[in-house]
């Protein structure tokens, strides 16, 4: 019996200090990130002040990229959580209201943060997928113009906190907590104009300015994102949909086979123009077919 409570202990020793080892290096090397300093070059953009400008960020901000998926409608920011797990994290108020961001950010700051995923003060940004957007030089001004003309919000956050959950997964799974360890600085670089008469093309580049490939991975095979995973848009996974499919699945999040899209996938995509979505369609038809279905679509023929 002694032998046996002696060996319960040394177990139970060696178990808590494989713990505290487990949790000193998640909180090192989390905090370690989170602290590097990122000296980068800054790509020259220029911020128009016309309507039409101003429009095209709205509609790129609200329906394709989805800035206000986290900043909110009126982009005051919001708290995305607040717990022990994950910790305080909240999306920064962008306006020039008190406790925003907008009236000491300048038009530098705002590229850089959207391009090279880094603050005004070198450190990385938090949870913001700085590193699966890509625009044209166009389309990030008139972004950036957008987000300067909204009327100030007073909104103030409380002080990020990062709890043991996500620091873990930023470690060990690849949780986007510091986007700018993600990014190549070297080789930043903004998307080439393309031809908008050209479905194909068009569809492609509305694929890496929405940040499709953050979720559904470079090669849109799916798992990526928050659980179950993204599903796989290749035309192994919905090959056989149809265009009212396509728009079923985004704006009702409902598929052929009736099973329903988790929510974890923003059905504000929905409310891209028709066009939008017959072009991202289109593309999505000419990818290389690659990786199997996902259980969903598993479900039925004709999924």
């Amino acid at each position: 019996m002694k032998f046996l409570l002696k060996w319960t202990f040394r177990l139970v020793v060696f178990v808590v200090l494989v713990v505290c080892a487990v949790v000193g290096y998640v909180y090192f090397a989390s905090s370690r990130e989170m602290s590097k300093s990122y000296a980068v070059t800054v790509p020259t953009v220029t911020i128009p002040t016309d309507a039409a400008s101003i429009a095209r960020g709205k509609y790129l901000a609200e329906k394709v990229s989805m800035c206000v998926e986290c900043h909110g409608e009126d982009l005051g920011g919001k708290v995305m959580s607040n717990d022990f797990a994950f910790g305080t994290i909240a999306a920064k108020n962008l306006t020039r209201g008190r406790g925003g961001i907008g009236s000491t950010y300048t038009d530098q700051d705002f590229v850089r943060t959207l391009t090279h995923g880094v603050r005004p003060d070198g450190h990385t940004v938090v949870f913001m997928p700085s590193q699966d957007y890509h625009f044209t030089e166009a389309d990030l001004g008139a972004i950036i113009a957008y987000v300067k003309s909204v009327p100030p919000v007073d909104r103030e956050h409380p002080e990020k906190n990062i709890g043991p959950v996500a620091r873990t997964l930023s470690v060990f799974a690849g949780f986007p907590l510091t986007p700018a360890s993600m990014v190549d600085h070297a080789n930043v670089k903004f998307e080439t104009p393309v031809d908008t008469a050209n479905p194909v093309a068009a569809g492609g580049y509305l694929v890496s300015s929405a940040g499709c490939r953050g979720c559904h991975g470079p090669d849109l095979i799916g798992g990526g994102g928050p659980p179950p995973g993204a599903a796989n848009i290749t035309p192994i996974g919905i090959g056989d949909w149809t265009e009212q499919d396509f728009f079923t699945a985004l704006r009702e999040h409902k598929r052929p086979n009736g099973t329903r899209i988790v929510d974890e996938m923003p059905k504000a995509f929905g409310q891209m123009s028709d066009d939008d979505l017959r072009k991202i369609f289109a593309y999505l038809k000419t990818v290389p077919p690659k990786g199997t279905k996902t259980k969903n679509q598993l479900l039925t023929a004709g999924s």
